[in-house]
């Protein structure tokens, strides 16, 4: 019996090419030259509450946290920003944003974990952050990676959107072998 010819099937990494093995994903700490690119992606995702140049440099060279790009094939892709805080175990995540040339495709929920990593092995027992209530994408994105609703800030951007108030709590660092 003769099978019916058809056309092929559409090859994964031509649809999605985020999830074609030949993609190269890798996430590190980000350096000074990175600001560019970072800025970049600030104005892309968001058009108000924007982190500068300068908050930026402070939180790649001086602040208490970590600064993770996400790279995709060598280019930056997102970042995030969790601070830490000394007199307490809670790690803040403070910006958080992927191109939107990268999204959807599982990139930010990798992020997400390396940054959760990245404060545990800080010794952070939870990540506490805003999100504007209208961020749905967002919203989805936390939700399903555990972070929990414990409050809300009124007129907390500045055209007044409120802001949402997640939670997640971490798993212990690991005991050193």
């Amino acid at each position: 019996m003769r099978l019916p010819l058809s056309t092929p099937p559409t090859m994964r990494h031509e649809i999605d090419p985020v999830h074609c093995a030949a993609t190269k994903i890798a996430f590190r700490p980000a350096v000074l030259t990175d600001i560019p690119v970072l800025m970049v992606i600030e104005e892309l995702c968001f058009p108000t509450d924007r982190m500068t140049r300068r908050n930026f440099r402070y939180a790649i060279s001086q602040a208490k946290g970590v600064v993770l790009v996400a790279l995709v094939d060598g280019e930056v892709a997102g970042y995030g920003v969790v601070g830490f805080h000394a007199r307490t175990r809670i790690g803040r995540l403070t910006s958080f944003a992927l191109h939107p040339d990268h999204r959807g495709a599982g990139l930010g929920r990798r992020l997400l974990a390396a940054l959760e990593d990245a404060a545990t092995a800080h010794g952070c027992g939870s990540i506490r952050l805003e999100v504007r209530r209208d961020n749905a994408a967002a919203i989805g994105l936390y939700n399903g990676a555990g972070y929990a609703l414990f409050g809300v800030y009124l007129n907390y951007y500045e055209d007044d959107m409120a802001a949402l108030r997640l939670e997640k709590l971490l798993p212990p660092a690991p005991l050193a072998a």
